[in-house]
């Protein structure tokens, strides 16, 4: 079974860890993405290829790879195709790359470089017309990764953004719905307006900021 039919209908797992976090370490995320596929998971999203391999050793599902790059305000997503084929070279079997406007601009060029490399690529972008551009320029999947993180497109709300990735699927675009899912409701909402997959990540393998989450709730109760 090839990557893309393997995830189809299913939950993939992002299995990353901040910088800060002490869980940032690749066997740990290994065990991370295991616990992930026990549970169900079909696909996992990991950063970086000393956590693909390791990721790769441990669990037989789709790796969808990317190598956040630090940029001025925030991680850039697989910005060459140089970092793309060390995902590759490491084991993923997909590979994510930024897509938006603010970081490519009028340039689509790195998607066909990455796509030469022989895997499906994931655009990740923020929004519609992002998306739109980047499924013309023959992308596999789009993720709604990105909305809510652009210029474009902040601040973050509490919630994935849905309506994305109803508009996408109206249009004829395969599509990861990724970005804010914390709860089975959401994943149902998404499969609902048609995603072909959903990616859930720091509310499974994010203690520290699901931790965050909660104590932040805690100290305005007690005030």
């Amino acid at each position: 079974m090839n990557a893309l039919d393997a995830i189809e209908g299913g939950l993939i797992v992002s299995c990353q860890a901040p910088r800060r976090s002490p869980l940032r370490d690749p066997a740990i995320m290994a065990h991370l993405a295991l616990a992930a596929e026990l549970g169900g998971a079909v696909g996992l999203r990991v950063n970086g290829p000393e956590d693909i391999r390791a990721v790769a050793a441990a669990t037989s599902v789709p790796i969808v790879g990317l190598h956040k790059v630090p940029g001025t305000r925030r991680d850039i997503i697989t910005p060459d195709a140089g970092l793309a084929g060390s995902l590759v070279d490491a084991g993923a079997d997909i590979v994510a790359v930024e897509a938006t406007a603010e970081t490519l601009g009028d340039d689509l060029g790195l998607l066909a470089s990455v796509r030469a490399l022989g895997v499906p690529v994931m655009a990740d972008i923020a929004t519609l017309d992002e998306g739109l551009r980047a499924w013309d320029a023959g992308v596999e999947l789009v993720g709604t990764t990105l909305s809510g993180y652009t210029t474009d497109t902040t601040p973050a709300p509490d919630d994935p953004d849905i309506a994305l990735v109803a508009a996408l699927v109206a249009r004829g675009v395969r599509v990861i719905a990724e970005g804010r899912y914390r709860s089975p409701a959401q994943v149902r909402a998404a499969f609902e307006a048609g995603a072909f997959a959903v990616v859930v990540g720091g509310a499974i393998t994010d203690p520290l900021t699901t931790t965050e989450r909660f104590a932040a709730a805690a100290r305005v109760r007690s005030r």
